[in-house]
């Protein structure tokens, strides 16, 4: 039987909440970790999530010395500083759900989510993310914008397409084309996540190369016709979002010409030209982070509007019309305006939920 909870637990500064545990909605609490000693936090989590049975007990707390697979040391719980408490509602048989849940987290926050463990009915897991907590110390502060109705209603909403944020063989091996194509944009969404906060000076195209790829998973694979995939991408795009971004046609023109000069090489043309020699010294530029973060977030609105658009087709496909799938309602609405208004109503809804300032 799969957990009926899940608590997941962030690094970051203390946040701003006076109480250990507030409840955002049912099932659902942001908890404040620092309000929590190491051994009062166990024994609270144990009630909250009952193990699974004894032969788990061992599976929270753990010596310093001790080459476990489960549990935590005191120092490790020191490092976290919220978490939150949801319910597992993931569209899974048998499997601890934290890749579903924490896939919907990094679609709802500006910044990707690295959990310092969480727990389920088998005890307390430590995720391994190959990377220093303290590069996303700052960012992983995002506990205001989760504790908010808003994040609830996304949560629900898109739960159920955390089938593409994961493996799953016995679910893929039910799949069509589409469900394929769905999951290969997520998958490359979630390996973005490498970029965050590390930039190479000499290589950083090859971020906008791996988003431009998602791109054309969302927004031209699987037709089969590869003629003006630039084209049809810029259009498709726009029908999604152009509402909400007017440029988003430019700024995917400008994320193909990074492309293009990595996947060509002539990147290092127009870098050897950006460099300047003082005294002998070459000046490297610095990677464009602006830029690519705004980046970054122009697909993860698109990832979330098509999968929610996706959800909706499957729901009820009979509003429109004869369409195939949602690739074919976006083609449409390049020149059907009635299509894309509907499109528009239904992007809104879930984009909407977003956290102001990030939408």
């Amino acid at each position: 039987m799969a957990p009926d909870k899940i608590f997941i637990a962030f690094t970051g500064p203390p946040i701003d909440q006076p109480d250990p545990a507030h409840k955002i909605a049912e099932g659902f609490e942001c908890w404040n970790l620092k309000q929590f000693e190491f051994d009062h936090f166990i024994a609270v989590i144990k009630s909250g999530i009952a193990p699974i049975g004894e032969n788990v007990l061992g599976n929270y707390k753990r010596r310093p010395d001790a080459n476990a697979t489960f549990g935590i040391t005191e120092a490790e719980y020191t490092r976290s500083s919220w978490g939150l408490l949801l319910p597992d509602v993931a569209p899974r048989s048998a499997a601890s759900g934290y890749a579903e849940a924490l896939f919907v987290l990094n679609l709802f926050s500006p910044y990707f989510l690295f959990p310092v463990f969480f727990v389920t009915d088998l005890g307390i897991d430590r995720p391994d993310h190959r990377r220093h907590p303290l590069l996303d110390f700052h960012e992983q502060n995002q506990a205001h914008s989760f504790r908010r109705e808003a994040f609830v209603q996304f949560y629900n909403a898109l739960i159920s397409e955390s089938i593409y944020g994961s493996w799953r063989t016995d679910t893929m091996a039910k799949w069509n084309l589409e469900d394929w194509r769905l999951f290969t944009a997520c998958l490359l969404f979630n390996e973005l996540k490498a970029y965050q906060g590390s930039k190479e000076v000499f290589t950083w195209q090859r971020e906008s190369a791996n988003m431009a790829t998602i791109l054309e998973a969302l927004f031209t694979a699987g037709g089969g016709d590869n003629t003006e995939v630039g084209y049809k991408l810029r259009k498709r795009a726009a029908a999604l979002l152009g509402f909400r971004l007017s440029n988003i046609e430019k700024e995917i023109n400008d994320l193909y010409e990074q492309r293009s000069s990595f996947v060509h090489g002539s990147f290092f043309l127009k870098f050897r030209k950006s460099i300047r020699v003082e005294e002998g010294l070459a000046k490297l530029p610095s990677p464009p982070f602006e830029l690519l973060y705004r980046q970054k977030e122009n697909i993860r609105r698109a990832l979330i509007a098509y999968l929610y658009l996706s959800k909706i087709y499957r729901s009820n496909g009979d509003q429109f019309g004869d369409c195939k799938n949602v690739m074919d309602i976006l083609e449409r609405s390049i020149i059907d305006i009635e299509l894309r208004a509907k499109v528009s109503v239904h992007v809104e809804s879930i984009l909407s939920l977003l956290p102001i300032g990030n939408v």
